[in-house]
């Protein structure tokens, strides 16, 4: 049991100190449509004026949470810096929520097959977690149910992890060239690595004022799979992205479902929990008996009441989805305005971001944009990019939410970020071979 309930801990910990998770897209990449990571948020946004881009690893990182306040919760004092709980969890919701994640885009590969069809292949690692809790476990956890006596407490906890590694093929298909309508599909072939969720999570505690006896309730379902080492698509599972682009002139349209699929975790173990709860003390010593043996049975009866079924079932976890939309309009051929707006679904909870961008172009090897976006709860968020082009070699750095940095004393909302490097080759270099072999072709024939 120990192992199948650390493995919650650890997904959710190893994206904090290893690699610091992100809950958003980098929604400056809307920005960036000449760059080979633009195709993440949509797969008909690919580098068309290139004939080959190669990304080499590309990361995106970050973390979102309920805005409470950690640092403005210390105090000195005579033996240094000391944390205030009372301030931490006052500045909480009554309902909260982490959520962080990553992704290592390891490898891929893109080129034009014709002048107007683009293929590519590549590799992704993607981490996902997110934990909702409410304002009273944290109370419970550091007070005790002292404040709690006579008052039945909420301590419903929903959380849902998953690490999994994606194998995809992409599509691309101008139709028209002018106005042109492009069109992109990615088929993703996916491998769970290791998960966690809840599919029931009730619990409940009540203190009685006058005897102190404990009683609530205990209902959960969880579903765990433990990490799957050496057994390739053990938990097997498919997934697709769909996007449309359509220009005319000036101006630009286009919109994508993301993560449209599932994985069927074979390997999965499910926990069952349904019992209510009593406790009203230690048993009174009898006649002769010890107290290590009196604990020792009363450690026994607690291991047979309170141990949960566990048994292998597998399970099916649908992605989460998200739908890009982004307009586009080129003030001239070095400046450029974006809007745009994101949804997506993931632990039963909907996220909104919308907002507008503006894209610099400061000389020909240097990009920098800015993003000006508010999400569903009216917060608003500031994001930059920057964008350095030498030779065929392309580098992209991006910043969103930095305005979170700010305000870091008050009430952290979280940051997300990524940079990515990647090798392009233009197509002009091919064409302007091409214009010269039907030049000596000519002069041939004319002779």
């Amino acid at each position: 049991m120990i192992k199948q309930v650390s493995l919650f801990f650890t997904l959710l910990f190893s994206g904090l100190f290893t690699l610091t998770g992100y809950s958003q897209y980098s929604f400056t990449m809307d920005l960036i449509p000449a760059y080979g990571q633009g195709n993440v948020l949509n797969p008909a946004n690919y580098p068309k004026k290139h004939r080959m881009v190669i990304s080499l690893p590309q990361i995106q990182a970050g973390i979102q949470m309920t805005p409470f306040s950690i640092f403005k919760s210390n105090q000195k004092d005579s033996s240094g810096i000391r944390l205030h709980p009372e301030r931490i969890m006052s500045s909480m919701d009554s309902i909260n929520y982490i959520d962080i994640a990553s992704q290592i885009h390891t490898f891929s590969l893109g080129f034009q097959l014709r002048e107007n069809n683009w293929i590519g292949l590549g590799h992704r690692l993607i981490s996902r977690a997110s934990i909702q809790f409410p304002e009273t476990l944290a109370r419970l956890v550091y007070y005790g149910n002292k404040p709690f006596i006579g008052k039945n407490i909420d301590l419903n906890t929903r959380f849902e992890g998953m690490v999994y590694q994606e194998f995809y093929a992409q599509l691309g298909f101008q139709m028209k060239s002018v106005p042109s309508l492009s069109l992109g599909i990615k088929f993703k072939i996916l491998d769970g690595i290791t998960g966690i969720n809840t599919t029931r999570n009730e619990a409940s505690l009540y203190t009685n004022p006058v005897n102190y006896n404990l009683s609530g309730k205990i209902n959960y379902l969880v579903n765990a799979t433990p990490i799957t080492s050496g057994k390739l698509f053990s938990n097997l599972g498919a997934a697709i992205d769909v996007g449309v682009e359509y220009q005319f002139d000036k101006i630009s349209f286009s919109g994508a479902i993301i993560d449209f699929g599932m994985i069927k975790w074979n390997e999965s173990r499910q926990l069952s929990f349904d019992k209510n709860i009593s406790f009203e003390g230690l048993p009174l010593l009898k006649a002769g008996q010890s107290i290590d043996a009196n604990f020792n049975l009363w450690i026994d009866s607690l291991k047979k009441e309170w141990m949960p079924a566990w048994k292998k079932r597998p399970s099916i976890r649908f992605l989460p989805v998200k739908i890009f939309l982004n307009s586009r309009y080129s003030i001239s051929n070095n400046s450029h305005l974006s809007a745009f707006l994101f949804v997506e679904t993931f632990n039963e909870v909907i996220a909104i971001n919308a907002g507008i961008g503006y894209l610099q172009q400061i000389s020909t090897f240097l990009d920098i944009g800015l993003n000006i976006g508010f999400n569903s709860q009216l917060q608003y968020q500031i994001g930059n990019q920057i964008g350095i082009k030498t030779g065929n070699m392309h580098f992209f750095a991006s910043l969103d939410n930095w305005i979170s940095l700010l305000s870091i004393s008050d009430k952290f909302r979280g940051i997300s970020g990524q940079l990515g490097l990647a090798y392009a080759i233009p197509s002009n270099i091919f064409q302007k071979g091409n214009i010269k072999s039907n030049m000596n072709e000519k002069k041939f024939f004319r002779k």
